[in-house]
């Protein structure tokens, strides 16, 4: 495939994505929530740099963003545009949609047809995130 290359130890997932949807180098676009020389929203979760506490999760788009930033007047969704009204903080979101719930809805999201294939796929790297996030908050299994 043209212009495909080999990721780099030090390159994350998300930085990929973001290259591949919106191009490289902070000029050639800006992907969804976030900043030039930021990192996504869910790169910072999985890496654990912050608690999933402080986050919340837009249930149209499926987007994360910081609690403190929704709680403004006025806050719409950086991806979607939807009010604050339809953000749900993240621990309580992945309470109410367990694993299996998740995985349902991204095979259906999946097979959703006529939707520009970069937001299919990110969405779809959302949804696979939460898995993962959601995998991480359950208990461990007791050893005896």
């Amino acid at each position: 495939m043209a212009g495909a290359r080999e990721m780099t130890a030090r390159e994350s997932l998300w930085a990929r994505l973001r290259d591949l949807l919106f191009g490289p180098g902070p000029g050639a676009g800006r992907a969804p929530a976030s900043r030039p020389g930021e990192d996504m929203p869910y790169e910072i979760l999985l890496e654990g740099r912050e608690p999933i506490e402080a986050w919340s999760v837009c249930t149209v788009c499926v987007n994360a963003d910081r609690t403190a930033s929704v709680q403004r007047p006025r806050w719409r969704c950086s991806d979607c545009g939807s009010a604050a009204d339809h953000q749900q903080p993240l621990p309580q979101y992945l309470d109410e949609n367990p694993l299996d719930v998740l995985d349902r809805n991204l095979r259906e999201w999946l097979n959703v047809k006529g939707m520009r294939p970069a937001y299919k796929m990110l969405k779809s790297a959302r949804f696979k995130c939460l898995m993962t996030l959601s995998r991480r908050r359950q208990p461990a299994p007791a050893t005896t």
